[in-house]
């Protein structure tokens, strides 16, 4: 009985930390999907004595036990728990629970440089986005020559120039710009 509570004691913490939400600033992001180098809990139910712990190869498998290689590219964790549970359910168990988390996400970083206090990478937290301005509170903001008129971010190659007050004056969450890792910003010079 006390295996049982500690299962779904487990089971309520990941789903409280892999809950609704969206993008809180809290754990809560559902919506993020598995990425090589993820690091995941996977429990089956009552099955004590397999594995839970599989790091997401660079291809984007893991190994899991009975299914030999499983695909996680381009899921989230609740998808690809239904998938192990599918696959289980179809030679190996009868009605299987399988619960699914993240332990740890692979670091994500975008690069703030010019004239910024810490000029260089800034990682991004695993369940929050980070807008510009995020971005560049985290490298210290800026330093006394930044020019507040002057911020130039580069995604994928595509380059766009903003001011602090045009960054600072987007309120709405579905206008703002998000930072996704490999972006870049940098801070220009002021001319005094």
């Amino acid at each position: 009985m006390k295996r049982i509570t500690l299962v779904w004691s487990l089971a309520l913490l990941g789903g409280l930390a892999l809950g609704p939400g969206g993008f809180a600033q809290t754990k809560g992001n559902t919506d993020r999907k598995i990425e090589p180098q993820d690091l995941l809990n996977i429990y089956v139910v009552g099955e004590k004595d397999l594995p839970n712990e599989f790091r997401v190869s660079a291809t984007g498998t893991i190994q899991f036990p009975f299914l030999e290689t499983v695909d996680t590219q381009g899921r989230t964790p609740s998808e690809l728990q239904a998938q192990i549970q599918e696959a289980l359910a179809k030679d190996y168990f009868v009605n299987p629970q399988v619960i699914v988390s993240v332990k740890d996400y692979r670091k994500q970083f975008v690069r703030v440089i010019g004239q910024v206090t810490k000029a260089g990478l800034v990682e991004l937290p695993s369940e929050q986005r980070f807008d510009v301005m995020d971005a560049i509170a985290a490298a210290g903001g800026l330093t006394n020559l930044g020019d507040k008129n002057k911020i130039i971010f580069t995604r994928k190659g595509e380059t766009k120039r903003y001011t602090l007050k045009q960054l600072k004056g987007i309120t709405d969450p579905a206008k703002k710009l998000w930072v996704e890792p490999d972006d870049i910003i940098e801070v220009g010079e002021s001319l005094l």
